[in-house]
């Protein structure tokens, strides 16, 4: 089948009779891209453009043609200034026309009409379409799109066809095609428009706009080979680098081919393993049918423009902004919600509607194992009072936008009642979010997609969710600041309301952070959202169905049980997996995310540790336990060495990343210690900045943000008054910035300019994902991400890999619930019987069942004393009950809503009851916390360490069983002095191993010093050279190092300074100057004049000296006279500076303010003493003729030509300094030097 075939014999038939096109002959269709007959067809002969027409044509005296060509003119201007097709005819579904209005498109599930008058659109399809473009009346370009769509006579987009058949591949070739086209039209745009000096800007646009409009204007532009489609819609964001490149006369495509490929994707399919002509059929479905190209017009399109406050009132701004559209797997992913949600409420009033799916995919299995399975199915409780859906998208995927675009159809959408009226399904849709920048971001997002203010309202306590629910707001932002808030809200009065409701929940992130100083687990949204629902009171009233969609990166098991799908079987049973996914592994291949492993770089503190000084000694000996993490993390002289080396690589490294717009955020262990990091961070960072090389930096703000604590003052305080919202919105706009935090802004934080991750706090699981993905969103210019990890043994090298290897697939989960019901019946006969339940029960409940006294603390402290003695004086038995208490709490917890339970199970007596003795228990046995911990020092070393991270293992779960209790064992001062000798050789094998890697650098800096190169850097660093070219220079050395020592040194090295070039030529630097980072400019001076008249000679020399103090430098030798022509030699300059750029800037003032003298005019870049210092120079060279004079790299020349003086001030470049040391006879004829430094055409003369 060759692609004609392909389009004539099955995609053309394949558009008329099942998408309802109709085909449109070729010639039909304008140069403007508009098919005249559709388009007066729908003007005139629809319902509700019929009378309207009629009237408009008695304006223009029933002359139809010109009233068409007016309206034409009008749709073209309009289309001119909208960024695409949808955006257009969404802007425009009506205009209006001297007074009178008519549409150009009509909207589906219309309250009055129904689907009545979107059925009057006219969708229509052009084969073979001859595009020709003509300028200044001669035709310029042409090519020919496969197929082409319009809607009502306007066009939307083409697509190109290619035959696999004949080893044609669309993802090949193509994409190359459609790129191909692009880039030729905009060849001839160069040659012909931009060119053209007698266009102005603005008609060149025009002309751009009319021009590319077939490229550029398309909802989207596809290519298919019946196997593969793939799909780009933005192919516009290259039209500047590909004009550069015609401009340039390079004419390169291959680089903009392949940067095109990273957003052409391939569109995904529900059902990958059909046959080519069914992949086809869903694919043209999912991207032409009539519905889903309404869904282009009305929903996917929208532009994102800056968000700002004007007087107390959210707007956007008045800017061009960016066109916002999903790429393929974003509207394949939304596309998929909705399909699901139509599949939910058909079957709402089915109660057995899951079990006959599952019945109907179990033909084959057993009718044993089929009962079997069926009666679990009945006992899960997904999907039974509420339905939910589980995506596992990636941070930085567009999780927000999704949300954005699901939310705009659910508000919209309609179905009719028992009456054939119209109504909204979903009586409000509710965007859930649980931080600050999230809030600003949703609230971005409703103004970008011209979301009407009315339509939203926001709820954060049970009141204002209760008028939420009482509003006419269809869009609500439940915003969870406060942890419990989903419990505060959802009290039986508004479980009530809600039952008699349909809602949609859509969560941007079900993980949040736990509150407290440190912790390792994410509470899940989902969970607390979907509890109230889960209770028997709500099912027992509700009669439709609430839906709770729920998007993270990192589904846990627990998580996909209870929301998730049911998948393929493993042994026969279920697995559950996420509704959707597009991983991170997927996100780093699509270009969407950076891989956050690549650059991880382990930085270690050696640490030692000792017996604390025992004041009792001669008295008591005292026991000691082993240090808790607390202690190491926030050791003070650590953390000092740790905030030295975050200032040193934030100034060296991060600020200088994406172009100079670099930000970082330090992630630390408590509040106590973010505390102590602000201070020393910004100590070292503005010690730092008074540096000249570093001054650019000095606004860069170090913020700090964590949860409110009563026990450490507040965050704002440390702020500068700056509330949360405030510290974020100036991080936002800073060009550069540290943000500090302990547990806040680790989930949903995005900054796209967040380039950097210092870790020195132990993350794994879900947070080290959470974590890492703060730094891996794209940018532009954002070419990778780093991770800086000082935890202790830096332990996170191997968590993060861990953490990645397990969530960087689809995660799917075996868990058994089942399985730990049974080990729950064991356990719960196990307490019931136990002597604890036996002797203190009932006295507790003689207490409980009094509402009295179960309120009142003091009515349990007999209970409690009795039971403590028992505790006490049975160690064995009552460690055993601990041990199955608690072993119950922690099923109970895990299956509770993912089966269903008995209400035995959850007695609340029973339970309150068994809470008391547990919290008895540990009261008892807190021996460990009257211990003094083993004292902990910093041993003054820092630095980077070799630590390779382990194949991640894959854990064999083990099947649950009932737990046995031991006594609490209890330390040895033995023990602990054994612990601390293990620690401490542990110590010195770090302190070993970053003396290895320092020793390496040292090895480095030495080749660099001596090698050829690097004296030739030396000069560069010395001279007046611009930063990015000694960082270039130095850059060129590193790589041959490594070519040539890569084997010697070891791959580590390289792996971890690859990305650390830059701070390393800083450091080398330093290593070449002082230690204070201070060093002397050395500027060998020399003077040479024309002239027999020593008067005048001394004169000049004077002024000389004088305009070389004006630069700052000293005197150190004034050299000698020679005669001759006069010639003063051996004065020698000097000035302290703090590196080459203060150099190269001293050189440049010199430079201007010769040049300015030398016109007798001053300017602001130039003080008064250089300024006048300069003309008292040109004032006593009046009258020489020829002069050459230096000031280190700074020369001034002076010749006569035909009687008129020139003089030309010059920096020198390495090589021309090189030059004139070969060859130092040239400074004493101007003339030749001029020629020999080729200054007679590049600089300019005055």
């Amino acid at each position: 089948m060759n692609e004609l075939q392909l389009q004539d014999k099955f995609l053309i038939p394949f558009f008329c009779k099942t998408l309802d096109y109709k085909e449109v002959k070729a010639n039909t269709v304008t140069n403007s891209l508009i098919i005249e007959e559709d388009l007066e067809a729908f003007i005139s002969e629809t319902p509700l453009n019929k009378k309207a027409y009629e009237s408009l044509l008695k304006k223009y005296k029933g002359n139809k043609s010109q009233l068409l060509q007016e309206i034409i003119a009008l749709i073209q201007e309009r289309i001119g200034s909208s960024r695409n097709m949808a955006l257009f005819i969404n802007a425009n579904k009506s205009i209006t026309l001297q007074g009178i209005k008519l549409h150009l498109f009509y909207p589906s599930d219309s309250i009055i009409h129904g689907n009545e008058m979107f059925s009057e659109n006219i969708f229509s399809v052009v084969q073979e379409l001859a595009y020709k473009f003509k300028f200044q009346g001669e035709q310029i370009f042409s090519f020919r799109p496969d197929i082409v769509l319009f809607v009502n006579g306007i066009y939307l987009g083409y697509s190109e066809l290619k035959n696999n058949y004949t080893s044609q591949s669309a993802n090949k070739n193509g994409r190359g095609k459609v790129i191909k086209d692009y880039f030729e039209a905009i060849k001839v745009y160069h040659q012909y428009i931009d060119s053209n000096n007698m266009l102005s800007e603005n008609e060149k646009l025009s002309q751009r706009k009319d021009f590319l409009k077939v490229f550029e204007k398309a909802i989207h532009i596809t290519t298919t080979d019946i196997g593969e489609t793939y799909v780009i819609r933005t192919i516009a964001d290259y039209f500047d680098e590909i004009l550069t490149t015609c401009r340039e006369g390079k004419f390169d495509r291959e680089e903009i081919e392949k940067k095109a490929h990273s957003v052409f994707k391939l569109y995904p399919l529900i059902k990958p393993d059909a046959d080519k002509k069914n992949k086809l059929k869903e694919l043209f479905n999912a991207l032409y049918s009539k519905f889903m190209i309404e869904k282009e017009i009305l929903y996917y399109n929208f532009i994102e423009r800056d968000v700002h406050v004007k007087k107390g009132v959210k707007e956007v701004k008045n800017e061009q902004g960016f066109l916002i559209s999903p790429r393929p797997k974003q509207k394949f992913g939304t596309d998929k919600i909705m399909a699901k949600i139509d599949e939910f409420l058909d079957h709402e009033q089915e109660s057995d509607y899951f079990e006959k799916l599952l019945e109907k995919q179990l033909s084959g299995v057993s009718e044993s194992k089929k009962a079997e399975l069926l009666q679990k199915r009945r006992a899960y409780s997904n999907n039974k009072n509420v339905y939910s859906l589980l995506m596992q998208y990636a941070a930085g995927f567009g999780k927000s936008n999704i949300i954005g675009w699901s939310a705009l159809q659910l508000k919209d959408l309609l179905r009719s009642d028992a009456n054939g009226n119209m109504k909204y399904v979903y009586d409000k849709v509710m965007i859930v979010v649980d931080r600050l920048q999230l809030r600003s971001q949703i609230d971005s997002l409703m103004l970008n997609m011209n979301i009407d203010k009315r339509l939203v309202v926001e709820a954060t306590n049970r009141k204002t969710f209760q008028y939420a629910l009482a509003s006419d707001s269809r869009i609500v932002i439940v915003n969870l600041q406060k942890f419990g808030a989903v419990k505060e809200m959802m009290g039986t009065d508004v479980l009530e309301k809600l039952a008699k409701m349909r809602i949609v929940f859509l969560i941007d992130e079900i993980h949040r952070s736990n509150s407290g100083d440190q912790h390792e687990d994410m509470v899940s949204i989902f969970d607390e959202l979907q509890s109230p629902f889960d209770s028997s009171k709500y099912a027992a009233i509700t009669t439709k169905k609430n839906l709770i969609v729920g998007f993270t990166a990192t589904p846990d098991d627990h998580t996909l049980a209870r929301f998730g799908e049911f998948s393929g079987y493993a042994e026969s049973e279920k697995l559950w997996r996420p509704f959707d996914s597009f991983t991170m592994k997927e996100a780093i291949e699509d270009g969407f995310i950076l891989n956050p492993l690549k650059n991880i770089i382990p930085v270690a503190s050696k640490m030692i540790f000792d017996l604390p000084a025992n004041k009792l000694a001669g008295f008591t000996e005292k026991d000691y336990k082993d240090i808790p993490k607390k202690k190491i993390y926030e050791e003070r002289e650590r953390i000092n060495a740790n905030a030295h080396y975050v200032a040193d690589l934030l100034v060296k490294d991060v600020y200088r990343q994406i172009r100079g717009y670099g930000k970082a955020m330090l992630a630390v262990y408590s509040i106590k210690s973010a505390i102590v990091y602000k201070e020393a961070v910004t100590k070292y960072f503005n010690e730092l900045v008074k540096l000249p090389k570093y001054e650019k930096y000095a606004e860069a703000p170090i913020h700090i943000v964590y949860s409110s604590n009563q026990d450490e003052q507040s965050a704002k305080g440390l702020n500068d008054g700056l509330s949360e919202d405030k510290v974020l919105e100036n991080f936002a706009l800073k060009k550069n910035g540290l943000i500090i935090v302990v547990d806040k802004l680790q989930t949903g934080f995005d900054e796209k300019k967040l380039h950097t991750l210092f870790l020195d706090k132990e993350i794994r699981g879900i947070s080290a994902i959470q974590t890492i993905s703060r730094v891996n969103r794209t940018a532009k210019h954002k070419n990778d991400c780093k991770i800086v990890d000082f935890s202790y043994n830096n332990v996170n090298v191997q968590n993060i890999r861990d953490a990645f290897e397990h969530f960087s697939d689809v995660v799917v989960s075996d868990f058994d619930p089942f399985g730990d019901k049974k080990i729950l019946d064991i356990l719960l006969v196990e307490l019931n019987k136990s002597d604890t339940y036996d002797k203190f029960f009932n006295v507790f409940m003689s207490i409980y069942r009094d509402p009295v006294k179960r309120e009142l603390p003091e009515s349990y402290l007999d209970f409690e004393s009795s039971l403590k003695k028992y505790i006490e004086a049975n160690p064995k038995r009552t460690a055993d009950t601990k041990a199955k208490a608690g072993q119950y709490f922690t099923i109970l917890n895990r299956i509770e809503f993912v089966i269903a339970l008995d209400s035995k199970y959850s007695e609340s007596s029973f339970l309150f009851f068994w809470r008391k003795f547990n919290t008895l228990y540990n009261m008892l046995h807190r021996s460990e916390d009257i211990k003094d911990s083993i004292e902990v020092y910093f041993d003054n070393q820092i630095g980077i360490v070799e630590v390779i991270a382990e194949e991640t293992k894959k854990k064999k779960k083990k099947p649950t069983e009932v737990a046995t209790g031991t006594l609490p064992g209890e330390g040895g001062q033995y023990d602990i002095l054994a612990i601390i000798a293990a620690r401490n050789e542990q110590e010195e094998k770090i302190g070993s191993l970053i003396t290895e890697f320092e020793s390496k650098i040292t090895a480095f800096f030495e080749y660099v010093q001596n090698s050829s190169e690097g004296e030739r850097l030396i000069v560069k660093i010395k001279s007046h050279v611009t930063e990015n070219e000694i960082y270039d220079e130095f850059s060129k050395i590193y790589r041959r190092y490594r070519a040539l020592y890569r084997s010697k040194v070891g791959d580590y090295f390289f792996v971890e300074t690859a990305d650390l070039v830059d701070k390393l030529c800083d450091d080398f630097e330093a290593t070449i100057n002082e230690e204070s980072f201070v060093y002397t400019l050395e500027a060998q001076s020399y003077i040479y004049l024309d002239t027999d008249d020593f008067s005048i000679a001394e004169i000049a020399f004077f002024r000389f000296v004088e305009f070389i103090q004006s630069l700052g430098f000293s005197i150190k030798n004034h050299g000698t006279f020679v005669k001759g022509s006069w010639i003063r030699k051996g004065l020698e300059a000097i000035k302290s500076i703090g590196n080459s750029a203060e150099a190269e800037d001293i050189y440049r003032k010199g430079k201007k303010a010769l040049e300015l003298a030398a016109i007798d005019k001053v300017q602001s870049e130039v003080n008064k003493n250089n300024a006048e210092a300069a003309a008292a120079l040109f004032t006593a060279l009046n009258g020489v003729d020829n002069a050459a004079l230096t000031i280190g790299s700074l020369i001034l020349i002076k010749i006569s030509v035909n009687g008129q003086s020139q003089a030309i001030s010059h920096v020198l470049s390495t090589e021309q300094i090189l030059l004139l040391e070969s060859k130092p006879e040239l400074l004493n004829q101007p003339s030749l030097l001029l020629e020999s430094l080729d200054l007679s055409s590049s600089e300019a003369k005055h």
